[in-house]
């Protein structure tokens, strides 16, 4: 981004005050309804069919005035939204087609003025407001229609014409339908920054018409959430993210398969995603042209409001991102420093979780209350008195709360032996600094093995940049960097160490890496069936006081090399009379 002047400085930093407060109520709920809806139903092949198919605008034209939207859809739209557990509701009120599904002044393209013959924006508001939901709008910056709509990218009159029609249209959409909670843009092609959409003022607007309203960050300004599309990837702690998903491949309505639409098990499953690691899942809908809701749909998001009226209360509300322990029977989330397994493949009348450092202190069937009873031994926890059958008659998915001392963690080796450790409460620090704020090189092609890798610097110009760890963990996705690129990266980082000793470095990794610790070859691991865990790989390395580098060369293996961990333990010096941090830290590059 360009450098900022002072007005939007004082933009964003007007934005940063108030979002804590503004975004409380997005981040309690968790759970979203989107619906794309517009000219594309009638033709049934995907939203982007205009394009797709290039149909000409005129050609294109000719679907406003035969669409036939029956009266009275958006409230079974919101009634469902409501029963399968959504909190708020994203409607297109402009698609890339560039019609309006609103009564515009701007533009004669719009629902009012054409074969729905009313403004549809208003009966989806009210019908939100009746079933006790958020509104949200969604708003594509693009626009296959206006004239402009391409050419402003290279002509400066055009430009100004078109930034001005799609300012008018958003302060429209926020002056005419009451309070709105969420402004959600969309494409900003073919402009290129922040600048060139006049963005600041555009947004600086909505929230001077809407004070509490919430902004997505694809008006390329980072704003208030982010919005991975298609995939669920979690933002860097602090940052508040929702996963965009489609139900069934398509945004729009097309005609679909059963077998490819989600299960409601495979929704529930998504939202814990989410949950686990504190986002939010905004879960699309297609809906016919005249309005109607597909039957799959119907079905799987009644199953899953079902569930969630007896399992909600894990979900709804302030999380903590969790450190999850691997299981084959399900997947974690944490609230409130209470952990719970999502189990979607009951295992019986016992349950156990292997090589588990961290003390259970209780353990019940939730949300019965139901005590189970705790054997633990070193490296295994077992828990027993679970009934023989899944609980749970609408999805097959259970739920088991655990409530441990500290913050559990587990350690796998290749020999199956824990590795000595710091106490539970020194857990946080005993994360290399060297993931939780690293700098990862460009992309580059990988020769043979990752044993072939060769050693580089951070003074070597490989493009490197600053990255954050995926989680509190200090566990990096080197898939979500790379979008599944094959070849190799290097990640490296400086630290200081306090006193000198002699460290185990574990690694944890997928995909295959090969570490340098200042200059000299370290380690070479192979890639392991199992994903990236700590414990996975360890080596001795003596440090020295001062400061030190490691490089990470790590295999992107074609895309299924999914991401590392990289963590210390102080072997053998006392803590005892220890002041300064005994733990690597970090040093700013």
């Amino acid at each position: 981004m360009p450098t900022l002047t002072p007005a939007e400085i004082s933009y964003v930093q007007q934005v940063e005050a108030t979002r804590e407060k503004r975004m409380k109520w997005w981040r309690e709920a968790r759970f979203g309804m989107f619906v794309h809806w517009g000219l594309y139903a009638q033709i049934g092949r995907n939203e982007w069919a205009m394009n797709l198919e290039r149909i000409p605008v005129a050609e294109y034209e000719k679907l406003a005035a035969t669409w036939e939207p029956r009266p009275g859809a958006m409230r079974n739209w919101a009634r469902l939204a409501r029963d399968a557990g959504m909190k708020y509701m994203v409607l297109t009120t402009k698609h890339h087609e560039g019609f309006l599904l609103w009564d515009s002044k701007l533009s004669d393209y719009n629902a009012t003025r054409h074969g729905p013959g009313r403004d549809l924006v208003v009966e989806f508001v009210e019908a939100c407001r009746e079933f006790g939901l958020k509104v949200g709008f969604y708003y594509s910056l693009m626009d296959w229609h206006h004239p402009d709509g391409h050419r402003c990218a290279n002509d400066e009159a055009a430009r100004l014409r078109f930034t001005q029609y799609t300012y008018g249209l958003v302060r429209e959409l926020m002056s005419n339908y009451g309070k709105i909670d969420i402004l959600w843009y969309d494409v900003s092609w073919p402009l290129t920054s922040a600048q060139a959409w006049d963005s600041f003022t555009l947004n600086a607007m909505a929230r001077t018409l809407q004070p509490h309203i919430i902004i997505n960050d694809r008006s390329q300004i980072p704003e208030d959430f982010g919005t991975p599309e298609e995939h669920i990837t979690a933002a860097d702690p602090g940052r508040a993210w929702e996963a965009c998903m489609t139900f069934n491949g398509s945004w729009g309505w097309q005609q679909t398969p059963p077998e490819d639409w989600h299960s409601a098990r495979k929704v529930i499953d998504m939202l814990r995603t989410c949950v686990a690691n504190d986002g939010n899942l905004l879960l699309n809908v297609g809906p016919l042209p005249d309005g109607k809701l597909p039957s799959e749909a119907i079905d799987r998001l009644t199953k899953v409001g079902k569930w969630l009226k007896t399992y909600g209360g894990a979900v709804y509300g302030p999380v903590e991102r969790v450190s999850a322990l691997t299981s084959a029977v399900g997947n974690w989330t944490r609230k409130n420093a209470m952990q719970y397994l999502w189990v979607s493949r009951w295992p019986g009348r016992e349950l156990a979780l292997g090589a588990v450092v961290g003390k259970a202190k209780a353990a019940t069937l939730y949300p019965s209350g139901k005590k189970l009873k705790i054997e633990q031994t070193p490296g295994r926890l077992v828990l027993k008195g679970l009934p023989e059958n899944c609980p749970d008659k609408v999805a097959g998915v259970g739920m088991i709360a655990i409530e441990f001392a500290g913050s559990p963690r587990q350690f796998f080796s290749a020999g199956c032996e824990m590795p000595k450790m710091p106490p539970i409460d020194l857990m946080s620090k005993w994360l290399s600094a060297g993931l939780k704020s690293a700098q990862v090189s460009k992309t580059l092609p990988l020769k043979g093995d990752i044993g072939s890798a060769r050693l580089q610097s951070l003074s070597d110009a490989l493009g490197w940049r600053t990255i954050g760890a995926s989680s509190t963990d200090g566990f990096l996705s080197v898939h979500a960097l790379t979008q599944g690129a094959d070849g190799m990266v290097y990640f490296a980082a400086r630290f200081e160490v306090a006193r000198a000793g002699v460290w185990n470095l574990h690694l944890g990794h997928d995909g295959g890496a090969k570490v340098f610790m200042d200059g000299k070859e370290t380690l070479v691991a192979t890639a392991l069936v199992n994903p990236s865990l700590p414990g996975r790989s360890k080596t001795e390395v003596t440090l020295s006081e001062g400061i030190h580098e490691v490089v990470v060369a790590f295999d992107l293996a074609g895309g299924s090399g999914w991401g590392i961990f990289l963590h210390w333990e102080l072997a053998a010096v006392s803590r005892k009379g220890v002041k300064k941090p005994w733990f690597p830290v970090p040093v700013l590059v």
